[in-house]
């Protein structure tokens, strides 16, 4: 009996015992997933100025800095968090502050988005979001926004490198006077691991059953299932990676009339990961002092570190190029009225060994490729204009009529280019 008393008492104090341990460890891995948030991405910057921890919750009160990556300007978006603590779990909701933002107010008066993230003593994050109706009415001009309630989920496992995530969005509408644009049945799907860095592999899905548009006293013209696909894999113990994409449209509705199959599909091979992170490095370096130039530097230091950064933008290229990369479109097929654009393309450029390259003066100079491409006449020459220009091109031999279809065959190889048999040196500029 003793035995059972004191089993008993030991559940007991562990099951009070155990939301003080909990809160402890979700204020530590809050702050590890902000300092994540910060470090692995520029544009968007979130700020912990206060974390009240209790015993059994905590309070988290913030800021969100969204910066836009154009023109430099900084949004900040104050945020509230409630945390309770579990015996296993806690569990965060996130809710933006209505009052620091008049749109908020005007866009969600009874019920704002909400995020709403559950994570596991084992490391496991499970987040819920939504982002309820929107019913608008501008009295002023008579403009309308109705959209349906957004929601998703995400769950993120092996310590940040798993990621599946699912969003689905009903659907919206605009309204004016002069348009109206519509979508419905949105819904977007991942699965992902991390390869490294910001790199991930997987597969991802978006599908948007219909998109549509009017103006004025213009045809209807809307989208039927529109289809986004993409899988990324590892390779070569995940120091290379290689993707293939696709986009496919059931038909393009224009009035009465309707086209399609649509199909697009775009290939990237062989790409080596450590040299692609070190170019997507340099460039974000570029942007961020392009959006937010070094005010204590003068023109002069300015103009020195832009050089400086263009030269490694360069080397960063060369070695993405020198490691073997093949991208290209291996299928075209998009439908018209006039007739069908057919055609494919790819750029390819060879394995460099380590030891030569330093010295590779240029990416062009052994890059190989192929375009072939075939447009319907009737197509290209709608547009009086478009169809003046299109016969120099076809005198210069750019453009080869074929009955009903203009088509260009063109090849690159040691930088020359063939386009319909005639020869074009390519200008040193990569």
């Amino acid at each position: 009996m003793k035995k059972w008393i004191l089993a008993g008492v030991l559940v007991l104090v562990v099951i009070v015992a155990a939301p003080y341990g909990v809160g402890v460890l979700t204020q530590q891995q809050w702050g590890e997933a902000v300092s994540r948030v910060n470090h692995d991405q520029p544009l968007v910057h979130m700020v912990t100025d206060r974390y009240d921890r209790h015993f059994f919750g905590a309070d988290i009160h913030g800021e969100i800095e969204v910066m836009d990556p154009e023109t430099g300007e900084s949004h900040r978006i104050p945020y509230t968090g409630d945390v309770s603590h579990g015996v296993l779990s806690s569990s965060v909701e996130l809710k933006p502050v209505a009052d620091s933002e008049p749109m908020l107010k005007t866009l969600f008066p009874k019920e704002l988005p909400k995020v709403t993230l559950t994570t596991w003593l084992w490391g496991t994050l499970e987040a819920d979001f939504s982002v309820p109706a929107i019913d608008l009415v501008d009295d002023d001009t008579g403009e309308t926004l109705n959209s349906a309630e957004a929601y998703g989920w995400a769950k993120v496992t092996d310590a940040g490198d798993h990621v599946e995530l699912n969003l689905n969005w009903p659907g919206m509408v605009v309204r004016s006077d002069a348009i109206r644009a519509s979508f419905d049945n949105l819904q977007l799907s991942q699965e992902g691991d991390r390869v490294a860095g910001s790199l991930w592999s997987g597969d991802a899905a978006l599908t948007v059953e219909k998109v549509g548009y009017v103006e004025g006293d213009q045809a209807d013209v809307s989208l039927e299932n529109l289809q986004l696909t993409g899988n990324t894999q590892p390779e070569k113990d995940d120091t290379r990676v290689s993707s293939h994409s696709a986009l496919t449209l059931d038909a393009v509705k224009v009035g009465d009339a309707s086209y399609g199959p649509h199909r697009i599909e775009f290939n990237l091979d062989n790409l080596d990961v450590d040299a692609w992170l070190n170019f997507q490095s340099v460039a974000t370096e570029i942007q961020m002092m392009q959006a937010q130039p070094d005010p204590t530097l003068s023109q002069q230091a300015l103009f020195q570190k832009q050089m400086m950064l263009m030269q490694r933008f360069s080397s960063a290229a060369k070695a993405v190029a020198a490691a073997g990369l093949t991208i290209g479109m291996p299928t075209i097929d998009l439908k018209s009225a006039d007739g069908d654009i057919q055609g494919h393309w790819s750029l390819s450029h060879p394995e460099v060994p380590k030891a030569k390259q330093a010295d590779m003066p240029l990416i062009v100079q052994q890059l190989t490729g192929e375009l072939e491409l075939s447009v319907p006449v009737a197509l290209l020459e709608e547009d009086p204009d478009l169809s003046r220009n299109l016969q120099g091109l076809v005198q210069q031999g750019i453009l080869k009529r074929d009955g009903d279809v203009y088509r260009i065959n063109a090849r690159l190889d040691k930088m020359m280019l063939d386009i319909n048999g005639q020869s074009y040196p390519l200008p040193p500029l990569i």
